[in-house]
């Protein structure tokens, strides 16, 4: 608009974006200088109408929002459709599993034989000063995108806000060397996060909480399985690209079996349809 103040149009953008506190941490997680954050900020701008903020949502919701590719962080809801990823905003990859269709793969086995001498643990889900120091841990291994918190991830009280989730813990011994959070649904499970310590990166932890889950949710007749997004482009994620009875979601489709996807096009009026560099 002719004449209009920059200074009030970057206030209004700011002011829109950090009363969300996850989005806030997220961005500024990034360590780009200003102008490239606030060009970022831009573009995330228009998907802030698909948030919102619950501290409890029924089952059978949380189970659409995730059929409709919504995630959430702590008691923040968001559909998003592109990610800050090696200074490019680059377009997100929806997964789930169809846990009727899925049956490990040879490697999978590999993981699940190596990891035997191992000791599961399944309890509600809790935040505690041993998980967050573990988290630490784990975080060393990232140079970018370094998330910031464990709560930022699972929230206040992950035993039942938004949802209830469970907890995984991996015991080597007595001590605790792997954790993953799961939250449930109706007939749908999430994988919100998993960590390790990476003294035990040798073992695949990541992966092996990921098939103690899904384990988990087939004994308990549960249909979905969603292990989180990754990208359309290569990336530290593809790991997620790696079991059968995959699907991926479509913005202008649905979800759609993984492996007949062909192309991966996006219509125009998708949030973060085009590449910023920044």
């Amino acid at each position: 608009m002719a004449g209009a103040n920059p200074r009030a149009s970057e206030r209004c953008i700011r002011r829109d974006l950090y009363r969300f506190a996850h989005f806030a941490r997220w961005i500024s997680s990034f360590g780009i200088d200003a102008d490239a954050e606030l060009r970022l900020l831009v573009v995330v701008r228009a998907q802030l109408e698909d948030v919102f903020a619950s501290w409890s949502v029924p089952s059978q919701v949380v189970d659409e929002l995730w059929a409709g590719a919504w995630w959430y962080l702590g008691t923040t809801f968001f559909r998003q459709a592109v990610l800050h990823w090696r200074g490019e905003i680059t377009p997100l990859l929806h997964l789930r599993l169809r846990l009727s269709d899925f049956q490990p793969s040879e490697s999978q086995r590999r993981i699940l034989r190596k990891n035997q001498d191992l000791r599961v643990v399944r309890r509600v889900a809790a935040v505690d000063d041993e998980r967050r120091e573990l988290f630490h841990r784990h975080k060393e291994r990232f140079t970018e995108s370094i998330p910031n918190a464990l709560d930022d991830f699972v929230g206040p009280d992950p035993s039942c806000i938004p949802v209830p989730a469970l907890e995984f813990n991996v015991f080597a011994g007595h001590r605790l060397i792997a954790v993953s959070y799961l939250a449930q649904g109706h007939q749908a499970v999430a994988s919100l996060y998993g960590f390790f310590d990476p003294e035990w990166s040798q073992r695949s932890l990541g992966l092996f909480t990921m098939l103690q889950e899904i384990q988990f949710a087939r004994e308990n007749g549960v249909e979905l399985y969603y292990p989180g997004y990754s990208l359309l482009k290569p990336s530290s994620m593809d790991y997620k690209k790696r079991f059968s009875g995959l699907e991926s979601y479509e913005w202008n489709q649905g979800w759609k079996p993984y492996s007949r996807l062909v192309t991966h096009t996006r219509p125009a009026h998708v949030p973060g349809s085009i590449t910023l560099r920044v």
